[in-house]
């Protein structure tokens, strides 16, 4: 793809998501600046990552907003701002309500990032919005679920460190009753879902971009073959295939929402009704944007040429190709206790598939390294921890 005149891009970074949108940038031709809260973050080791700014660990807009105006005053001109995670969502959106304008927001509303942020405000808006739901349950103090097992979501990002985990699963009332009680001065910080019956190739996910007038611009779509942690985490494996209804899903959620910019939006699909059920949207890039880009559907480039006002046309995007985070995907595995022959042979059926990982780019080669080093030394540690466990 050819780069576009005084085109360049701002991401503020974060981990795999951050990664993959430099190396879309790169792809696309377009000059990359990256905002980091840490030197060792992922992008900070890609030889795509040439221009970089380090911010305080919980940045603020007083923070970035002094480097934007630079960016534009040495640019000649507005670069277009790609938040990679949650926190920098919120960022863009309060930049966005100050009426910023050194730089194009291609964001939804901050209005709407604060729905999309909260799990107990976007479950209600979706409800309202006739879009497909698991049954929730919003107050976890009073209600009576009526069926098991659950999923219990904090409400924001910032309650993970409450949970000390991305979600909990509960399989009896006894179990929920140990949670309320453990819990009980926080509950009004969850929610709980009923769990979807299927296994992770029943997750889908759509990485997709909508432009100033709410329309669809980009969309890719990818089944889960595995998370980490195994079945309710983020992806570790995955399967490029196109999925009509979900496309026609994602459009519906933009309008509702009133929605601009590049969200992730994930569904699951019941194994015994064929029904899909809408899990969330995150008001950001997605993490495997990176896959998005190599099966021919770059959302790093949606929203670029969205923000100047252009139109981008993507061929149809290509099927059948494997995401793989190797150690990722292992670690889980393993700690779902899953046999390792299985393993071995659902690794060895995947190399008749083309390929691309989630961090090895033998263009860029570092960031996988320095991931592998890490993974290999926490995988040597959690064997050193059961062997001393068993025979200590």
């Amino acid at each position: 793809m050819a780069a576009m005149n005084r085109s360049y891009v701002i991401i503020l970074a974060n981990g795999l998501n951050g990664l993959g949108a430099v190396r879309s940038a790169a792809h696309a031709g377009l000059k990359t600046y990256t905002l980091l809260t840490a030197q060792s973050d992922l992008s900070a080791y890609s030889r795509f990552s040439q221009y970089r700014f380090l911010l305080p660990l919980n940045p603020t807009v007083n923070d970035i907003r002094p480097i934007l105006d630079q960016l534009n005053n040495n640019e000649g001109g507005p670069g277009v701002l790609l938040a990679c995670s949650d926190f920098a969502a919120e960022l863009l959106g309060k930049l966005k309500q100050e009426g910023y304008s050194n730089q194009h927001l291609i964001v939804p509303t901050t209005e709407t990032t604060e729905v999309l942020n909260d799990k107990k405000l976007e479950c209600h808006y979706m409800e309202q919005g006739g879009i497909t739901l698991p049954k929730t349950y919003y107050e976890l103090g009073e209600d009576v679920p009526e069926s098991f097992p659950l999923i219990i979501k904090p409400r924001t990002f910032r309650e993970y460190k409450v949970l000390g985990a991305k979600n909990v699963i509960v399989h009896s009332v006894a179990e929920l009753n140990e949670f309320k009680q453990r819990f009980r001065a926080h509950l009004d910080q969850f929610i709980a879902q009923e769990v979807i019956q299927g296994g992770d190739d029943n997750l889908w996910v759509c990485n997709v971009t909508f432009d100033h007038n709410q329309e669809l611009s980009a969309c890719f779509v990818f089944k889960r073959l595995g998370t980490m942690p195994s079945h309710y985490g983020v992806t570790s494996l995955a399967i490029s295939q196109n999925n009509q209804a979900l496309r026609e899903e994602c459009a519906k959620i933009g309008k509702a929402l009133n929605y601009t910019g590049p969200a992730m939006i994930e569904f699951k699909k019941d194994q015994y009704s064929d029904t899909y059920y809408y899990i969330e949207t995150n008001p950001r890039l997605g993490m495997c944007n990176w896959f998005d880009t190599r099966c021919g559907i770059n959302n790093i480039l949606a929203c670029t040429q969205a923000a100047y006002g252009n139109r981008v046309e993507f061929a149809p995007q290509r099927n059948n190709f494997v995401y793989w985070n190797f150690f990722g995907d292992l670690i889980a595995r393993l700690e779902d206790r899953e046999n390792l022959l299985a393993i071995v042979f659902r690794y060895i059926a995947l190399l008749r598939r083309r390929r691309i990982g989630a961090l090895l780019y033998w263009k860029d080669p570092q960031p996988a390294l320095r991931y592998a080093k890490a993974s290999i030394t926490d995988i040597a540690q959690r064997v050193g921890r059961k062997l001393r466990e068993r025979f200590g």
